[in-house]
């Protein structure tokens, strides 16, 4: 059975570098990807829970002698995922606010001029209120805490499917 020292190391520390990976893929996917809505930022909410799952297979495998119970899994997981959506978010936010403030305006810029064509028989004051909506929603802060409230939403249901599956032994051919 593995000591609790080695449960806390092992879920803060993969916690902390999955959320900085999480956070470069989210980086990378902005770049590459020129279109606002694409389905391949629903990658960057996949990422933690790969994370979580080699957090417990880690703990399982390194430390636990092949065996981790399916409750100290459910915690792993869910420490791994609160962690790695926590650096995220703190890492959303000051690269947004301080380094990537260019390329965060030019998209509100391309989203701005997507709701005036779309709605160019609106009046002036509509579409100003829309265009102040929209420039509050694509703040640092907001897109900080969107990333971490949908990332805190999945964590336990990611939390509960891999302990489900951490809990398994390895089973090779001998």
């Amino acid at each position: 059975m593995h000591k609790q020292i080695d449960f806390w190391i092992v879920g803060l520390v993969t916690g902390f570098f999955g959320g900085l990976l999480t956070f470069l893929l989210l980086f990378v996917v902005n770049l590459l990807v020129n279109n606002n809505y694409s389905f391949v930022f629903g990658t960057v909410y996949l990422a933690p829970a790969f994370f979580m799952a080699y957090a417990c297979a880690r703990l399982r495998g390194k430390y636990g002698s092949g065996v981790l119970s399916y409750g100290s899994g459910f915690r792993l997981s869910l420490l791994t995922g609160l962690v790695t959506a926590l650096v995220m978010s703190v890492a959303i936010y000051f690269v947004y606010t301080y380094l990537y403030t260019p390329t965060l305006s030019y998209r509100l810029g391309r989203l701005e001029s997507e709701l005036v064509g779309k709605q160019a028989t609106a009046g002036y004051a509509a579409i100003a209120e829309k265009q102040q909506t929209l420039r509050n929603l694509m703040s640092p802060l907001n897109l900080s805490l969107l990333f971490a409230a949908v990332n805190l939403a999945l964590s336990p249901v990611y939390a509960v499917i891999i302990a489900i599956f951490a809990r398994r032994k390895n089973r090779f051919l001998e």
